[in-house]
C-alpha cells in the first residue's frame, strides 16, 4: 500500500470544483485527510485567486495508474488541456510525494519546494 499527497488546486468555480474532487478521490484513496483550504493569488499571469488544498490517502494503485485516474477527474471537472501552462484552471490535481509501507519517499515534486500553496498546506498533513 502507497501513501499519497496530491495537490489540488482550482480558480474557475473554485469551491464547488475542489468539492467535486474530493468526493471523487474518496472513491480512489482510503483514509483521505485533507488540509485546510489556501487561498493563492494567481502566478505567471492576471487572473482570480486560486483555492489550494493537499488531500493524502493510501492506495493499492501504482503511481502511473492513480496519476491517469486523477486526469480523468480534472477532465470530469471541465480542464482545458490547450490551454497555456499558466492560465486559469478549472480543477488542477499533481501527486507531490509517494510514500511505501516503510516511509520511504518513492516520489518527491519539485513543486513542494517551488510553491508555497503547495508547501503550507502538505506541511498540515505530515
Amino acid at each position: 500500500m502507497m501513501k499519497y499527497f496530491l495537490s489540488l488546486g482550482s480558480n474557475i468555480n473554485a469551491p464547488d470544483n475542489l468539492k467535486f474532487a474530493i468526493e471523487e478521490l474518496h472513491n480512489l484513496l482510503f483514509d483521505l485527510e485533507i488540509s485546510s483550504t489556501h487561498q493563492t493569488a494567481a502566478e505567471g499571469f492576471e487572473g482570480d485567486d486560486f483555492l489550494n488544498l493537499v488531500v493524502a490517502g493510501s492506495s493499492e494503485m501504482n503511481f502511473n495508474i492513480l496519476n491517469q485516474q486523477l486526469k480523468e477527474i480534472e477532465n470530469s471537472a471541465g480542464r482545458n488541456r490547450h490551454a497555456p501552462k499558466f492560465s486559469a484552471r478549472t480543477l488542477d490535481i499533481d501527486i507531490i510525494l509517494q510514500i511505501n509501507d516503510t516511509n520511504e519517499i518513492i516520489f518527491e515534486s519539485e513543486e513542494i519546494h517551488k510553491y508555497k500553496f503547495v508547501s503550507e498546506p502538505l506541511q498540515e498533513l505530515i
